[in-house]
């Protein structure tokens, strides 16, 4: 391979909807490149504009931390978290890099909004039906799920 050249290999992508492949087809026809271009420039933007969020969210959470603001609780596959956890916490929590984040029935959207700051990288934040959602939501980056429990 020369300088220039990037190595091509064709590659499947198991689970992408046929729709999706579809309006690829449509857009890579209308602009005149091939579907593997399109799929190449869009890839590369989106994983581009991650690294960029990422990289600020964790310079931001890395200030909180220098300055004693917040308490971090991160790279656990799963926790459980309830009313007396958060009470026990003086300063607001960041909860990131979590499989599983699981609040407890007991917590309201006051406690929540009082101690939670921030939910970051975690797969699913499961929650009582009695928190807000959008609340809960209002506080994520980068979350996969929010599940209500009935």
């Amino acid at each position: 391979m020369s300088g220039g050249e990037i190595e091509k290999k064709t590659v499947t992508i198991r689970g992408l909807s046929r729709p999706t492949y579809e309006r690829a087809v449509r857009l890579a026809r209308e602009l005149g490149v091939t579907v593997g271009e399109l799929i190449n420039d869009a890839l590369r933007r989106y994983i581009s504009a991650l690294e960029t969020i990422s990289r600020g969210i964790e310079s931001h959470i890395r200030r909180l931390m220098e300055t004693g603001e917040v308490l971090v609780i991160s790279n656990i596959s799963s926790i459980t978290v309830s009313r007396k956890d958060l009470e026990y916490s003086e300063k607001m929590i960041v909860f990131k890099d979590i499989k599983e984040l699981v609040f407890t029935d007991d917590i309201t959207d006051d406690i929540f909004r009082e101690k939670v700051y921030k939910i970051i990288r975690v797969d699913t934040v499961s929650i009582p039906k009695t928190l807000s959602a959008i609340l809960v939501a209002s506080k994520c980056e980068l979350v996969n799920r929010i599940v209500p429990r009935a």
